[in-house]
């Protein structure tokens, strides 16, 4: 056989061979696509039952209805500022405290020192109705003279008689007008302005108030 000859025969051969072992391997790798994707069908499958699938009303959604919608109602008020609660406001009677007398004992024993201290100074000696306060005193009657009205009380707690005018000092008031028993006045009466006090954030304050006074049952000139 010539050299040629041989060489061209064993070219066909190898030749021979690639194309057979390419066709083999493209067949393979097509399998293996296929394969592939029968995997992938089936997981998609699986993952498609496995999920709950939303139920059809046959309806379509178009939003919310005229029902369920409120109207907007402002509220006069910033949405972004703090609401803060008034606090209540303390009235003037839980604030205002009315302020008493001292005791008559002590309204003595004051009315005896400034006696001994008119004495010392030589100086009149105030009037012992000024112990008392206006609500302890009584009118017993009235009267008129040179001078014009005078009227007669009685102290309630010691049932002392006093002789009172008007301009009259008492331990918190005095008396202001004395009138007799007319048919223009009324009744016989004897006029007082009586002065108390009221603490009211620490501070004192007067109030003052008139007190009419008519003589008592029994007493009546």
């Amino acid at each position: 056989m010539k050299p040629r000859t041989a060489l061209g025969l064993a070219f066909a051969l190898i030749l021979a061979i690639v194309v057979s072992g390419t066709a083999q391997d493209k067949a393979a790798v097509e399998k293996a696509a296929q394969d592939k994707a029968a995997v992938e069908k089936a997981v998609q499958q699986a993952e498609g039952t496995s999920q709950a699938q939303p139920a059809k009303t046959g309806k379509e959604y178009l939003g919310p209805t005229a029902d369920s919608i409120r109207p907007y109602r402002p509220s006069n008020r910033d949405p972004f500022k703090k609401a803060v609660k008034p606090k209540a406001a303390k009235s003037a009677k839980a604030m205002a405290r009315l302020q008493g007398f001292p005791a008559l004992e002590v309204r003595r024993a004051e009315f005896k020192q400034k006696v001994e201290q008119a004495r010392s100074r030589d100086l009149a000696e105030p009037d012992a109705i000024s112990q008392y306060l206006v609500t302890e005193l009584e009118l017993t009657g009235v009267f008129r003279d040179d001078r014009g009205y005078g009227a007669f009380v009685r102290a309630a707690p010691t049932g002392s008689m006093f002789f009172i005018r008007t301009g009259t000092r008492v331990y918190n008031g005095e008396v202001t007008r004395i009138e007799g028993d007319g048919a223009e006045t009324g009744g016989a009466r004897a006029v007082f302005r009586e002065v108390s006090y009221v603490e009211a954030n620490g501070k004192q304050s007067p109030q003052e108030r008139m007190v009419v006074k008519t003589p008592v049952a029994g007493q009546k000139n």
